[in-house]
């Protein structure tokens, strides 16, 4: 039966024409606007697919549509020889005269074709405008994403010594969000390596105006007073810190430096011996210089076992086996001073 194109066809095929052409522009001007803002970028794209979802879905449909499987068994012009050599080859001794006496498929109706087409293309553009919103109202956004991804990889270049590229890192990370406080201590640690400690004590300050029980910040601003020999402010900061942070071993031991640095030894082994409490916390640092202390105060039994201490985590500290040699008597005394003419010669 001879197919008759009608008006609404007519019709159709135009308006499908013109949306797939303003999906076309829209895609477009989405990939001119790429690098000028992600949220354009999302708008035009969902402007874009809802249009070509419109050219899909006013697509005309002819009334005798025949499925792709349904050409292999035509002849004459409109049959498919690809096919017909595939099918012949994979088919059965004698299936071919059963597959003859089957009626064809009957295909569907054109509705049933733009109802598939309709649902499956709308569920896409559905999911598509889910994700949208709520990356939107999940408080997520790109330049959060630039700033998580700039600190990590400023963490890893600061641990790894690369202060250079963690400088960069730390700077992109606080400049792209700022808020982000712990991008700020790590750029002011930075620079307080720099021995630009004005300025590391003001990012550690950005820091404090966003979160004033942030410790990390409080404690690096009190190194950068202690690096720059101002004891009584890091002392003044690290009690402070102390007072809210019982347990903060590292600022304790900062505030035994402090007092350490101003010859106040009575207050630099109280804080000393707090940290000495717990082992996780135990260096030789801390163990020389408490028993140099002990050892200053006459008090040389304590002394000896914190030399000795010291000694197990660096045997090559000359100082600590030549003072032992001067405090133990006999061949134990002996055999330190041995060590020390040892290690001197090397």
């Amino acid at each position: 039966m001879e197919n008759k194109t009608t008006p609404n066809a007519g019709n159709s095929s135009l308006k499908s024409k013109i949306y797939f052409i303003l999906g076309y522009c829209f895609l477009m001007a989405m990939a001119l606007s790429w690098s000028i803002d992600d949220s354009i970028v999302y708008i035009f794209f969902g402007v874009a697919f809802y249009f070509l979802f419109m050219g899909f879905y006013s697509m005309p449909f002819r009334k005798n549509f025949q499925g792709p499987f349904e050409s292999s068994n035509r002849t004459g012009p409109g049959a498919s020889p690809l096919w017909d050599a595939f099918a012949k080859a994979f088919q059965r001794p004698g299936s071919a005269s059963k597959a003859a006496q089957k009626p064809f498929t009957k295909t569907p109706a054109p509705e049933v074709h733009r109802k598939v087409v309709g649902l499956v293309v709308g569920g896409i553009f559905v999911t598509f405008f889910i994700f949208f919103f709520g990356s939107i109202f999940s408080g997520s956004s790109p330049e959060w994403d630039d700033s998580v991804i700039s600190f990590q990889e400023a963490e890893q270049n600061f641990w790894s010594g690369n202060y250079d590229s963690a400088y960069v890192n730390y700077r992109q990370a606080w400049k792209a969000d700022d808020q982000y406080k712990e991008a700020m201590v790590g750029y002011g640690k930075v620079l307080a390596i720099r021995d630009q400690h004005d300025s590391a004590r003001i990012m550690f300050d950005m820091a404090l105006a966003i979160d004033p029980d942030y410790k990390e910040a409080a404690y690096n601003k009190a190194l950068a007073f202690y690096n720059q020999e101002d004891y009584d402010e890091a002392i003044a900061l690290l009690a402070q810190i102390l007072q809210k942070n019982e347990d903060y071993y590292e600022a304790a031991g900062l505030l035994g430096d402090s007092y350490y640095a101003q010859k106040q030894f009575d207050q630099a082994i109280s804080w000393y011996s707090k940290v000495y409490e717990n082992e996780g916390y135990r260096t030789r640092f801390l163990c020389h210089v408490m028993a140099y202390i002990f050892d200053t105060q006459g008090d040389y039994s304590r002394a000896i076992d914190l030399y000795k201490e010291a000694l197990e985590y660096d045997s090559s500290v000359v100082d600590i086996y030549v003072r032992l040699g001067e405090l133990l008597p006999g061949d134990e005394g002996n055999y330190y001073r041995t060590q020390a003419a040892k290690l001197k010669q090397n």
